[in-house]
């Protein structure tokens, strides 16, 4: 069976270089067009790119240019997606930090990425991040606040060049957190091509995804932008927030991770969302149930699926919109006929048969450039996720190679876990894995050897909250006396599995 998505991006128009000609270009030819909405406040695509145009100056007049990382401390807001188009308008390289992160994991960042200057706000939520700013400032960032009122214009900028739009921090099974080089041609093609399969009319989205993350970067705002649509931030993300963003602003392209959108359907208050707008609604970043599937496709005109991660920048595969819910079961639709796919023998990298498990590799001009401190990316990338191929040339996700999981839409490593509860006192050894949980897909259960008894758990819960983002942080916390080894001396994982599900 042919590819269904070959017809639909025949087509696509040709891309501009960069992801900030899409602004100039609304700006240009649909200026009273909505580009953002944040609380009461709205933008149009030309007010959009005066206020692009004012901090983008402000940071060439602190010696900003190409190469340059920019940091931004924000939620889901206008001055987020300001700060972004402003740093690729002097070809610098943007760095979000989401506000739930604690200092050490703000520090590991900054250290890494080396930022010339970091955007803040003071207040995020009601936590005020003076504290953590000054520290941060100590590390050789210099730190602008959102507020200041002394940005002011300088001559016309020249254009950049630079190819690398942003850094996306993803960590590996070593805990080690590495920078994912996101490049313009990747978010341009990512955003063009949902945009094409994912057609609505007009376009309009929510943006409540943590500015870190590509899904509120390229999948969201990039898209957003690419279509010359409107996307409405929600600094925070909640079930009723989202439900009255839905329906007060006619939302009509949602695309969440399968917990967030389980959450907004378990709430009361869906029962009583109007839901005529909703032309579209999409998921990824893990399996949806058929229950929620069915669930959504009685709320959207029709539903729609993708697989992707940071690296991959845009989708490697999807499926076009459909009102047929069984048919989203299984899949993870086809794969972008532009990218260069194959599923491969893990160890070996000889391709698999159709039918067969293997791992998902890609290896196109659409991927990430390659991580921050590292060699140039080059060759097959190989994804850590299992997958085999259909009759119809659809692929199914079917397991992990690596052992990160997803838990609510987020990406968690179990090693950068383990690291930590490792240099706490009285630990001998730890294993963090995942466990299945009816709302997040996976959380994590943290098996640990240590002195003293259950309390001793409490204070390990309590660094962990100290000192990761709450979706990182373990759910469950167990004591044994010994890790269950193999005789390789291996902790031996499917004994602790054994362990955690009984």
């Amino acid at each position: 069976m042919a590819n269904p998505l070959a017809e639909l991006l025949e087509s696509l128009t040709p891309p501009f270089e960069r992801i900030e000609d899409y602004l100039d270009h609304w700006a240009e030819y649909t200026p009273d067009a909505e580009a953002c909405v944040e609380g009461a406040a709205r933008l149009t695509y030309k007010g959009l790119s005066q206020r692009v145009d004012t901090l983008a100056e402000r940071l060439s007049s602190l010696g900003i240019g190409e190469g340059d990382v920019v940091a931004t401390l924000a939620p889901p807001s206008i001055d987020f997606i300001t700060a972004f188009l402003a740093t690729a308008r002097l070809g610098g390289v943007w760095l979000g930090i989401n506000p739930k992160y604690r200092l050490d994991e703000m520090r590991q960042l900054i250290s890494d990425a080396k930022p010339s200057v970091l955007l803040a706000r003071q207040e995020i939520a009601g936590r005020q991040y003076a504290a953590e700013l000054a520290e941060l400032a100590a590390m050789g960032a210099r730190t602008l606040t959102f507020d200041d009122d002394k940005w002011v214009a300088c001559p016309s900028l020249q254009r950049a060049s630079n190819p690398v739009a942003a850094l996306v921090y993803t960590s590996g099974s070593t805990g080690t957190a590495k920078g994912a080089r996101l490049t313009h041609k990747g978010l341009i093609r990512g955003a063009q091509v949902r945009s094409r399969v994912w057609y609505v009319a007009p376009f309009r989205t929510i943006n409540n995804v943590p500015i870190n993350h590509v899904g509120g970067l390229g999948d969201l705002a990039c898209t957003a932008l690419v279509s010359g649509g409107c996307q409405v931030f929600l600094d925070k993300f909640s079930a009723q927030g989202t439900l009255g963003i839905i329906e007060k602003e006619g939302i009509t392209y949602w695309y969440q991770a399968p917990t967030m959108f389980q959450m907004c359907l378990d709430d009361p208050q869906a029962e009583k969302t109007d839901w005529a707008s909703l032309q579209a609604a999409i998921w990824s970043g893990g399996r949806a149930p058929e229950t929620l599937i069915c669930r959504l496709a009685s709320v959207a005109d029709r539903i729609g699926v993708d697989y992707s991660m940071s690296e991959s920048i845009g989708a490697i595969t999807l499926s076009p919109l459909t009102d047929r819910p069984e048919s989203l079961f299984e899949t993870v639709g086809w794969a972008d006929p532009g990218r260069v796919v194959r599923i491969v023998m893990p160890g070996t990298n000889e391709p698999v048969h159709q039918g067969e498990q293997g791992e998902i590799q890609i290896n196109d001009e659409w991927m990430f450039a390659g991580y921050l401190g590292q060699p140039a990316r080059s060759g097959w990338f190989g994804t850590g996720d299992l997958g085999a191929q259909d009759k119809d040339g659809s692929i199914r996700i079917t397991g992990r190679a690596k052992e990160m999981f997803k838990s609510g839409g987020y990406n968690v490593y179990p090693r950068e876990i383990e690291m930590l509860i490792e240099g706490l006192d009285g630990v001998r050894a730890v294993s963090v894995l995942p466990a299945a949980d009816p709302l997040y897909g996976e959380v994590g259960v943290a098996v640990i050897a240590c002195s003293g008894d259950d309390s001793a758990l409490f204070a390990i819960e309590s660094a962990c909250r100290a000192r990761l983002a709450n979706y990182k942080v373990p759910k469950r916390f167990l004591r044994v006396n010994e890790m269950p080894m193999l005789p390789i001396g291996k902790v031996d994982k499917q004994a602790l599995a054994k362990l955690i599900s009984g």
